[in-house]
């Protein structure tokens, strides 16, 4: 069987972003700011809101404008500019109820599984960590390992061959899950556990993840 790939924040975990609209806010705001004194141009980052496309936008205007070295000290500026945001939110972290009765059933099938995830590696492994999941990932990729953030599938395609083992699907909760999906070929499995179905494009959606094993076999 194919492997399974998970999203952390929002799909696994609910963390500060999930649980204060303002936090995300403020991240936004405080993003753009930051790359604009960093030397990015602002016209480069008009119409775009969230901070993972902000980010994407300014990291591949660095790699097709700048100097390798000068690519490299505005990602550390950036990396350095995100730490308080990522470990603030991390040590607000919860389990979803769902969480552990679908990852045990994943487990028992034997599936293997991973996390790929747009917060840092140290945010990441604490979570996984502080609450328990990370013995059931064989591998964990996030946007430390990468050049660009989902949903540019570098990170599924880092994630996969730690894995060892052909990736089929993602679960996650937001656009750039879905099209981190498509972009690498995989299914994407959308959770939206108020219900509402998203207004972008997908191809399963669920409510819970306990709907995923029953997707998975089946499709298998």
């Amino acid at each position: 069987m194919k492997a399974l790939l998970f999203d952390l924040e929002g799909t696994l975990v609910e963390s500060s972003y999930q649980q204060s609209p303002e936090t995300i806010e403020g991240l936004r705001r405080e993003t753009r700011q930051k790359l604009i004194s960093l030397g990015v141009p602002e016209k480069l980052l008009a119409g775009l809101v969230r901070s993972y496309a902000l980010r994407n936008a300014a990291y591949q205007w660095a790699e097709d404008n700048l100097s390798v070295e000068h690519v490299a000290w505005l990602r550390a500026e950036m990396e350095a500019f995100m730490a308080p945001y990522d470990m603030g939110s991390a040590r607000r972290t919860v389990l979803y109820p769902d969480t552990l009765s679908a990852l045990n059933r994943l487990l028992d099938e034997g599936v293997a599984m991973g996390v790929v995830t747009n917060t840092s590696t140290a945010a990441a492994e604490y979570i996984l960590t502080n609450l328990g999941l990370r013995s059931y990932f064989g591998a964990v990729a996030t946007r430390s390992d990468v050049p660009r953030l989902k949903p540019d599938p570098a990170i599924i395609y880092l994630a996969e061959s730690r894995l060892g083992v052909e990736v089929g699907w993602l679960v996650g909760d937001a656009s750039f899950d879905s099209e981190a999906a498509r972009n690498a070929g995989l299914i994407s499995i959308i959770l939206g556990r108020d219900g509402r179905r998203p207004d972008f494009d997908y191809d399963f959606f669920i409510r819970s993840l306990e709907e995923v094993p029953s997707i998975i076999f089946r499709q298998a």
